[in-house]
């Protein structure tokens, strides 16, 4: 009743932000909305009622209406809107949240405000105590405390800006809401938004209506149908745009990090302004010429992203971080090969875009396991792909088979690679040395997994995945500079003699800090440090590892 006669992205976007349910958004949606600093508005959090009560004060004072009225118009408000969309525990919360809001706005003491806002979260926790540990309930109270406690002094702080008084409260709100709220977001989703404020800001004038135009369609909609769908029509549109603003937020550069401090100078950026109008006027001119200098540098050398290269001048081979799984950057000047694509937690697609990495040549799926194939889906829908290479074993894999099926969507071609099959890009060149079939559906993937090697100048790297020496010992027959470990460095009886056949300068084994398989075995380490003048990487404790190559020599980096 929310959003009739609206279907697709418009109704999940309503869904979303009136009832809190994100089951109908897209994963690239969703992941738009957290980039912006947006997803609170998914969440029926306090601050969606504070717009909607504020929705209602701004209509009570162009009516003349007193403040008094105004608040109790306000809160019945905030009664009809959970009666309406339902008892849901994100909306009594919420709904909670905001009346306590309003209540304590009206105490002549600030103290009793807090009396309130303790009393809601109170009576919260007594019916539930695990709401105290969900992201809703903490976004919730901390955009309320935000209020009372910033609001008033960036009221005040935007007095004498040319700009009428509601545009300046519903700013402040933003602000307030957004600073209070990004410490609990970096936990909750371990990464800051740094156009937060801006994104908050573009959509501020519109959830306010868009939650009233949804209650006053729920209340309609039995009783005039083409009201109601009228205004769900109205909606669509600011649905529309709220979507869009998140999706134009989120793809601006450094859209969010993970640094520490990043959170640290965004919060303390309000209490900044408001020290600087305490400042003599002759002070304010020195002080305002440092930050404008000072703090964007300090913010760029934090944010950006510390993974971040420029593009290579030979070969790269970039062993990503992704825990106890496989992905592999192969880059040349030419273009990239992405070669598995981590699990989906892994977040290979947001790894790329903080390399810098834009467009792949084409992305090879080794075989169907979680571990290699889980983040297939997410590159594919994020980042542009000219073909995906795919063995074609007959194992039947979800990951693999979702994979596919995005890549049909996509328009993107997929080609059957086996044993024999090679490509070359610039002077790169890719020999697949195995599946030399597509087995059968029973067998063992590791076994079926792609082999490839990859020959630069007078450098060979062997990428065998999952495959142990039972397969790669009678593939190759040659020294092989790159050895990426197969299978994390699973123990395998037959590594130490194939090791004297490789004879690799460089080793790199992926695998998690601490998984519970203990990869990578003693046995597999002793046996390559056995190797003359071996450099070996481990990702558990190396984290990203970069290998170069300018076809004759070989030279290593790692994050840690």
């Amino acid at each position: 009743s929310i959003a009739p006669g609206l279907s697709g992205e418009r109704h999940a976007v309503l869904a979303g932000i009136v009832l809190g349910e994100d089951e109908g958004l897209t994963e690239e949606l969703q992941d738009s909305f957290k980039a912006s600093g947006l997803y609170h508005l998914l969440a029926v959090s306090g601050q969606n009622v504070a717009f909607l009560a504020g929705a209602v004060l701004v209509l009570a004072w162009l009516l003349g209406i007193s403040r008094l009225a105004g608040e109790v118009a306000a809160i019945g408000a905030v009664v009809a809107y959970v009666l309406a969309v339902g008892w849901q525990p994100s909306v009594v919360r919420a709904g909670v949240a905001g009346i306590l809001a309003s209540l304590a706005w009206l105490a002549s003491r600030a103290r009793d405000r807090w009396h309130f806002l303790a009393i809601g979260a109170a009576i919260l926790l007594a019916w539930t105590p695990a709401t105290l540990f969900e992201p809703g309930f903490q976004l919730s109270f901390a955009a309320v405390a935000g209020i009372f406690l910033l609001l008033p002094r960036l009221t005040s702080s935007l007095e004498g800006y040319p700009m009428p008084h509601w545009l300046r409260q519903a700013l402040a709100i933003s602000v307030a809401c957004g600073v209070t709220t990004a410490p609990i977001l970096w936990v909750q989703f371990g990464s800051i938004q740094v156009y937060s404020l801006l994104a908050n800001a573009l959509v501020t004038l519109a959830i306010g209506p868009l939650l009233g135009i949804a209650l006053l369609g729920t209340l309609l909609e039995p009783v005039v149908p083409s009201a109601s769908l009228s205004l769900a029509w109205l909606n669509g549109w600011l649905a529309t745009y709220i979507a869009t603003s998140a999706r134009l937020v989120s793809g601006l550069p450094l859209a969010q990090t993970s640094s520490g401090l990043a959170v640290v100078l965004l919060l303390l950026a309000p209490a900044g302004v408001l020290l600087l109008r305490r400042l003599p006027a002759w002070r304010r001119p020195l002080v305002l010429a440092w930050v404008a200098f000072g703090l964007p540098a300090l913010l760029l050398w934090q944010l950006w992203p510390a993974r971040s290269q420029p593009p290579p001048q030979g070969l790269r081979i970039t062993v990503l971080d992704v825990g106890q799984g496989d992905s592999i950057l192969v880059q040349v000047p030419q273009g990239a090969i992405l070669v598995d694509q981590g699990p989906p937690e892994a977040r290979v697609d947001r790894q790329l875009r903080d390399l810098g990495v834009r467009r792949l040549s084409a992305v090879v799926l080794t075989d169907g396991q979680r571990d290699h194939t889980g983040g297939a889906e997410q590159v594919l829908r994020r980042v542009a792909v000219e073909q995906v290479l795919d063995p074609g074993i007959a194992s039947v894999s979800p990951h693999r088979t979702r994979a596919l099926a995005v890549a049909a969507e996509r328009g993107i071609p997929v080609v059957k690679i086996r044993a024999g099959a090679s490509w070359k890009l610039g002077n790169l060149k890719i020999r697949v040395l195995w599946p030399d079939g597509p087995g059968l559906p029973g067998d063992d993937p590791n076994g079926r997994t792609v082999v490839l090697l990859a020959r630069y100048g007078e450098v060979d790297a062997l990428l065998s995945a999952d495959a142990e020496t039972d397969v790669t010992a009678r593939l190759l027959r040659q020294q092989v500079e790159i050895l990426k470990v197969a299978h994390h460095g699973s123990e395998d009886p037959g590594l130490k003699a194939e090791l004297t056949q490789l004879r690799p300068v460089v080793a790199v084994i992926s695998s998690g800090r601490d998984n519970r398989y203990g990869h990578p075995r003693p046995e597999t380490v002793a046996a390559l440090a056995g190797v003359p003048g071996l450099r070996l990487h481990r990702t558990d404790q190396d984290g990203r590892v970069v290998v170069e190559s300018d076809g004759e020599r070989v030279w290593t980096r790692s994050d840690r």
